[in-house]
């Protein structure tokens, strides 16, 4: 098993699917087969429908519903490709859905307002390049509606100040996409650029953004950083996390009447049906408008 999975992820590495990425379908696998294993299934070829059909059902009771599609389309995704070589008779995992029901839907969580992110960015010190560099980063990840991966891995050589242009040559499926600088995301950058060179503690190696060491900046500083910040803006208000400035970017633009489409194509999403989704988030007045727009796209409401 651990063979042909790993055959699997390697066909997925060489078409450019980022490490990241990759790891999580490694993980994701191996959960699968653990569970086979404990079954007494020792191939790929073995399994059946009634195999998944009790997987499915062990993972319904432990993880939440995000989590429990993200391990079907890994599941499915890969008996697919077993089908498609020759390697399995049949596919034991065309059957299989997430049985969602209306108990199950997540509740998307409520963005931050617009004079939230504004009260937040002005509030935050101004006074070190480390502090200039946080506050780029927040500003990447929301007018820059980057995912924090994609922030992380930028370069120097990525920022063209003259256009006005963020090339995030690596985002999700390694699929390269140009963000427009809005003004607070193109001034936080001239300013942290300015003093940039003050961070580094050797040779420059082009990283964006630098810790306090004159490093790249990792996910876990970056999450030691937003603890920090919770726990100065104290539990009553709203938790702050990566993620959540992408989100209220999305829900801002679409308030402010900007073209479904374009925020696809501005946040990198593969499918309109993931940008779709923010329409729950929007006043029913705006979901009415983009519905005679496009008739063609339900809208799940909140």
């Amino acid at each position: 098993m651990q063979k042909e999975t790993e055959e699997y992820l390697s066909q997925r590495a060489s078409e450019g699917l980022a490490d990241a990425t990759i790891s999580n379908y490694r993980h994701r696998l191996k959960l699968l087969a653990a569970f086979l294993n404990r079954r007494g299934i020792e191939r790929w070829q073995d399994v059946r429908s009634k195999d998944l059909d009790a997987y499915m059902d062990a993972i319904r009771k432990r993880y939440a519903f995000s989590t429990r599609d993200m391990l079907l389309w890994a599941v499915k995704v890969f008996f697919a490709w077993l089908a498609e070589r020759g390697r399995i008779l049949s596919d034991p995992s065309c059957h299989l859905e997430l049985k969602e029901s209306r108990e199950d839907r997540p509740l998307m969580e409520p963005p931050l307002e617009e004079d939230d992110v504004a009260d937040l960015i002005a509030s935050m010190p101004r006074g070190r390049p480390l502090d200039l560099c946080r506050i780029a980063h927040i500003e990447l990840l929301y007018s820059g509606g980057m995912r924090l991966s994609e922030s992380l891995s930028l370069d120097v050589s990525d920022v063209d100040m003259a256009r006005r242009v963020i090339h995030l040559r690596r985002g999700k499926g390694s699929k390269p996409r140009d963000i427009p600088m809005m003004k607070g995301l193109q001034a936080a950058l001239k300013d942290y650029l300015v003093f940039r060179r003050k961070l580094l503690k050797g040779p420059d190696h082009g990283a964006l953004l630098l810790n306090a060491w004159g490093h790249r900046v990792t996910k876990p500083s970056f999450d030691k950083f937003m603890k920090k910040l919770n726990a100065m803006r104290g539990l009553v208000r709203q938790h702050l996390h990566a993620h959540l400035f992408r989100h209220s970017i999305a829900v801002h633009l679409l308030r402010g009447g900007a073209d479904i489409r374009y925020i696809q194509a501005f946040l990198g999403h593969e499918s309109l049906d993931t940008t779709r989704t923010y329409l729950r988030l929007v006043p029913a007045d705006i979901r009415e408008a983009y519905l005679k727009a496009m008739p063609s796209i339900p809208v799940k409401t909140a």
